[in-house]
């Protein structure tokens, strides 16, 4: 099995996503063409230019694990009936085949994913920190469908059941269990995406971190950073208002767009303020299914966190300015010293005023590549921000504080 080892490294997902965001608004900063050259590309789907969308499912289908591709094969053949026997025969989820069938077959058990280390586990009870999946009957998935998809999917089996002069070919029972088969194959799709996700996700970071293609950086910010979810919304609003659209379309979209809306409230890369700005205008159908969606999801509390890049923050000439950062780090190694630098910063009009000092702390660390400890920096900063360092105070601390920002603000000042 292969094991995703850069997990290892940081244990703390929060941390990890925390580092990743901040390489990502890097690699931004340093491409800003190729990043406009993607958004051009993204505004092209509506005038029927879906080139990046294709370069975008080559890309996935290279992460794509051999097992989840023979299983593609395994449900094509069996879709086009083809040799029943030898599709029988096959072990159509590579190793994962009988993890799978056990399952399928025993509702009292799970699977469990391990994201962090690509292993798969048979449980009888959910067990903290993996992804957990299990099996449901094929009665109980039907009728946990929404109405409206149901219908759809009963209309088009229907038309397969059915003669040239209309009448039904098939019992009403054996409707059913055709139904009902058709959930049990999508039972088997879904577990077996489940536990294809670690090495599919191992593989995807290798082209990120590894090959560092474009495109995978392109789509991390443009979702994360970019209201890339809720762009994709006002593109199928756009594709809606300029093609024909039949029912089964339109279900599609609407299907879509509630997977944008729940995908970005849960990664916290929309807010529910977000969602109801982008659908003004938009058209009824996609007003209905967002206002829907946000009904339904629940929002998540507290402070964003902000995660940027020094670039991002930084004003005038970055270049020249993150030479004198790294000449100030060489000078002063305190953890402390951060809270004078972003004094310097300010005074000197390099950064604006509003900065937090967390998100100033977290774009050095990045940049320098050098953990610090935040607690007394930040403190200090607190203490300090509305000083203005040049009262009778008396203290070696209050002395050494006012040398380093007096002479590091001129420094800035002069060279930035």
């Amino acid at each position: 099995m292969l094991m995703i080892n850069f997990i290892e490294r940081i244990k703390s997902y929060s941390k990890r996503k925390d580092a990743a965001d901040m390489a990502i608004r890097a690699w931004k900063s340093a491409h800003e063409e190729v990043y406009a050259d993607f958004c051009k590309r993204m505004d092209a789907v509506a005038k029927g230019d879906v080139s990046v969308l294709m370069d975008m499912y080559l890309m996935m289908q290279k992460c794509t694990p051999p097992e989840a591709l023979m299983m593609y094969d395994w449900l094509s053949n069996l879709a086009n009936g083809k040799d029943i026997q030898n599709i029988t025969n096959q072990q159509w989820a590579g190793q994962y085949t009988e993890t799978i069938a056990q399952c399928i077959t025993n509702k009292r058990l799970w699977i469990g994913v391990s994201i962090k280390m690509g292993t798969i586990e048979l449980l009888t009870s959910p067990k903290s920190g993996l992804l957990m999946v299990h099996s449901e009957t094929p009665i109980e998935i039907w009728n946990r469908l929404p109405q409206e998809l149901r219908s759809y999917l009963i209309g088009q089996l229907d038309m397969f059941m059915k003669n040239s002069k209309g009448c039904y070919l098939l019992s009403k029972l054996e409707r059913k269990m055709v139904y009902q088969f058709l959930t049990y194959i999508s039972q088997i799709v879904f577990l077996s995406h489940a536990v294809f996700i670690g090495v599919f996700m191992a593989n995807l970071y290798d082209r990120v971190m590894e090959k560092k293609e474009d495109l995978a950086y392109c789509m991390y910010y443009f979702v994360v950073f970019d209201h890339g979810l809720s762009r994709m919304a006002k593109l199928l609003n756009r594709l809606l208002n300029s093609e024909e659209v039949d029912h089964g379309d339109m279900l599609l979209v609407k299907l879509c767009v509630t997977l944008l809306v729940n995908g970005s409230i849960e990664m916290g890369t929309e807010t529910k303020a977000d969602w109801e700005d982008t659908i003004e205008g938009c058209t009824t159908e996609i007003w209905k299914e967002v206002m829907f969606a946000l009904r339904k999801v629940k929002g998540r509390r507290g402070n964003r966190k902000v995660i940027q890049s020094l670039d991002d923050i930084l004003l005038d000439d970055k270049e020249r300015i993150k030479q004198g950062i790294l000449l100030f780090l060489e000078e002063n190694t305190e953890d402390i010293s951060l809270a004078y630098l972003l004094k310097s910063l300010v005074k000197s009009g390099k950064i604006k005023a509003s900065t937090r000092y967390m998100t100033f702390h977290r774009t050095i660390e990045q940049f320098s590549q050098r953990h610090y400890g935040h607690d007394i920096p930040q403190k200090r900063y607190g203490e300090i921000k509305e000083l203005t360092l040049n009262s009778p105070q008396r203290g070696s601390s209050y002395t050494k504080a006012k040398r380093i920002i007096d002479r590091w603000t001129d420094y800035f000042a002069n060279n930035g």
